[in-house]
C-alpha cells in the first residue's frame, strides 16, 4: 500500500481596508434621527438615515469603512455642540459650521430634503469649502448658557411690564404723576396691588401680571448675583478687570463677551474680530465702483448692541471720544456717529484684551 499525503488547503479571508483614506460625513442633525451622506475623499458614496446616536454611526463606519480616518460635519443648530462632543469622544473628528456658509443652489432651495441637506454639507466639507466655527470649552459654554438665560429673563420681564401698562390703559386707569417717571419701584408695585378693579377677571389678570413681574425680578436678581460671583472666579477675574476698565463696559457686557468669545487669541487681527462682532459696513463693489452700505447682517447681534450702548456712555466719560463724537456730528447724524465711536471703542477693547493692559482715557490714537 502506498501512503498518500493529503495536502490541506487553508483559505485565508482578505478583508477590505481603508487605511490612509478619509471618509467625510455630512450630517443633517435632527432630534430623533440623522441623515448622513458619505464621501470617500471628495467622491459621493451614499446617503443613509439612522437614529441620533453616535455609537450607531461609529459601528456603521467600522463595518463598512474599517481603519479609515473619519471626519464629520454638521451645521450649528438646536443641539449646539453636544453632537460634536459625542462624536469626538468616539474618535470621529467633528466640525460645526455656520449654516449660512454652506453653498446652496436655486434648485436646492426649491427642493429641500434631509438627504439633500446632508449631501450638500458633505460635498462642501469634503472639498474643504467650509470653515468650522469656534467650539468653546464645556465650562465656558455652561456659563454662556447662564448669561443667555439672564437675557431671556430680562426680555420676559420687559414684556410683562409692558403687559401691565397695556392692561391699565385698556381699563382706563391712569398712572399717578408721582409714579409717571419712576416705574417699577416698590411704591409703584404697592400702588398696583391696591388698585380697585371692579371686574373680577380684570382684577385676576392684573394680579397675575404683578406676580409675574415680581417673580422675574427675583430671578433676574439671582442671576446677576451668580454672574458677579463668576466675574471674580479664577476663569474670568483677570480679563474681567481688563474689560471693565473700558468706559461703558459693565458686568453684563463683560461677562457676555467673556463667555461668547472665549479665547480672544483666536482672532489674530481686529479686522477679523470686528467681522465677528459685526460693526462693519456691508460692501457692494464692482470694478471701479465702490459702495458701502449699512452694517452687515452677519454679526453677533447681542454683543454688537451692547457695544453700541457702551459707546453712548464712553462719549460722556472719555474726553478723547467726546471730541471725536462732536467732530463726527459735523458730517453725520447722531446714530451714524455713534456707530463710528462704537467701532473705535471695540478696537480699543480688543487691544486691551490682547495686550493685557488696562484702558487709558484721553488717548486720541
Amino acid at each position: 500500500m502506498t501512503n498518500i499525503k493529503e495536502k490541506t488547503k487553508t483559505k485565508t479571508k482578505e478583508t477590505v481596508s481603508f487605511v490612509g483614506q478619509t471618509i467625510h460625513l455630512g450630517i443633517d442633525v435632527h432630534k430623533k434621527n440623522w441623515s448622513v451622506s458619505v464621501y470617500l475623499g471628495d467622491k459621493f458614496v451614499k446617503t443613509f438615515h439612522q437614529e441620533s446616536i453616535g455609537t450607531i454611526l461609529l459601528q456603521h463606519l467600522k463595518t463598512n469603512y474599517p481603519e479609515a480616518i473619519y471626519k464629520a460635519c454638521y451645521e450649528a443648530g438646536f443641539c449646539g455642540f453636544s453632537v460634536q462632543r459625542e462624536l469626538t469622544l468616539l474618535g470621529i473628528e467633528c466640525s460645526v459650521v455656520n449654516a449660512a456658509d454652506i453653498p446652496q443652489t436655486n434648485k436646492g432651495m426649491l427642493s429641500k430634503t434631509d438627504a439633500a441637506d446632508s449631501r450638500r454639507i458633505g460635498e462642501a466639507f469634503s472639498k474643504g469649502l467650509l470653515k468650522p466655527i469656534y467650539i468653546p470649552k464645556a465650562n465656558i459654554e455652561a456659563d454662556r448658557n447662564l448669561v443667555r438665560y439672564r437675557k431671556r429673563v430680562q426680555e420676559d420681564l420687559k414684556a410683562k411690564k409692558q403687559g401691565i401698562k397695556s392692561c391699565l390703559f385698556i381699563l382706563g386707569l391712569k398712572i399717578p404723576p408721582q409714579h409717571d417717571k419712576s416705574y417699577w419701584t416698590n411704591n409703584f408695585i404697592t400702588w398696583l396691588k391696591e388698585l380697585e378693579v371692579t371686574d373680577s377677571s380684570n382684577k385676576i389678570t392684573v394680579s397675575l401680571l404683578i406676580e409675574d413681574v415680581l417673580l422675574l425680578r427675583k430671578r433676574l436678581f439671582a442671576t446677576n448675583k451668580r454672574l458677579r460671583a463668576l466675574s471674580i472666579s479664577e476663569n474670568y477675574a483677570t480679563n474681567y478687570v481688563l474689560l471693565t476698565s473700558t468706559p461703558g463696559i459693565g458686568l453684563i457686557t463683560a461677562m457676555t463677551m467673556l463667555t461668547e468669545i472665549g479665547d480672544i487669541n483666536r482672532f489674530d487681527s481686529f479686522v477679523k474680530f470686528n467681522s465677528f462682532i459685526g460693526l462693519c459696513p456691508s460692501e457692494y463693489s464692482s470694478g471701479e465702483r465702490v459702495h458701502k452700505g449699512k452694517m452687515t447682517n452677519r454679526a453677533h447681534k447681542t454683543i454688537r448692541a451692547l457695544i453700541i450702548e457702551a459707546a453712548w456712555v464712553s462719549i460722556r466719560v472719555d474726553p478723547a471720544l467726546t471730541i471725536k463724537y462732536h467732530e463726527l456730528l459735523k458730517t453725520k447724524t447722531g446714530k451714524r456717529a455713534i456707530i463710528v465711536i462704537a467701532r473705535k471703542l471695540l478696537s480699543r477693547l480688543f487691544t486691551v484684551w490682547k495686550t493685557n493692559v488696562e484702558y487709558v482715557k484721553g488717548v486720541v490714537k
